[in-house]
């Protein structure tokens, strides 16, 4: 195990000096798979890994496994160790309990904004159907207007010719009457 910590703690120097002097945002290739090497990793860089396994590290989880180290190497027994492994285990469950409730929010606040949605949708329906009725009677009552608007054109007709026979009828009749009596006049003298 003392090893195996040696060897992360050299893999880790040595990734975090390589990737010291890389540019952020390029690929960087991961070939030294015989030994440690320490790459320095910036947000925006791709990682190729070329071995058939690998450690990664934070610097949280790195400052951890250091100081474990340097307890080993004071002459520090392996509770230290295993001191150190709990507060790693625990740093992991804090941020799995933090990532559990970050989605029971984004959950909560999803189903939230679900049920508004609905309910939007429900509301905006039923406005539309109110909508469709009103455009219905409105179109009901147009065509009532139409037909009595074109019985009242018919009746304006009809009472126009009526009123010019009529007055056509006394023009005749009065033309007739003053024939006859200038006539009888006439006869008369």
């Amino acid at each position: 195990m003392q090893t195996n910590l040696k060897c992360c703690l050299l893999l880790l120097a040595g990734l975090l000096s390589v990737l010291h002097t890389a540019a952020q945002g390029r690929l960087k290739f991961f070939n030294t798979c015989t030994g440690s090497s320490n790459y320095r990793l910036t947000n925006g860089d791709t990682v190729i890994i070329q071995c058939d396994s690998s450690l990664l590290m934070n610097s949280r989880n790195f400052s951890i496994y250091q100081s474990a180290y340097q307890q080993y190497r004071k002459g520090g027994n392996s509770s230290e160790i295993l001191r150190s492994y709990e507060t790693l285990v625990q740093q992991q469950d804090s941020m799995i309990a933090n990532g559990q409730q970050d989605y029971t929010n984004l959950k909560l606040q999803f189903d939230s904004l679900f049920r508004s949605s609905i309910a939007s949708l429900d509301r905006t329906s039923r406005d539309i159907g109110i909508v469709k009725d009103t455009l219905n009677n409105v179109s009901t009552q147009l065509n009532n207007t139409n037909i009595i608007i074109g019985d009242a054109i018919k009746q304006v007709n009809q009472a126009r010719k009526k009123s010019f026979l009529d007055k056509l009828y006394w023009g005749i009749g009065g033309l007739g009457i003053g024939v006859a009596v200038t006539a009888i006049i006439a006869a008369a003298n």
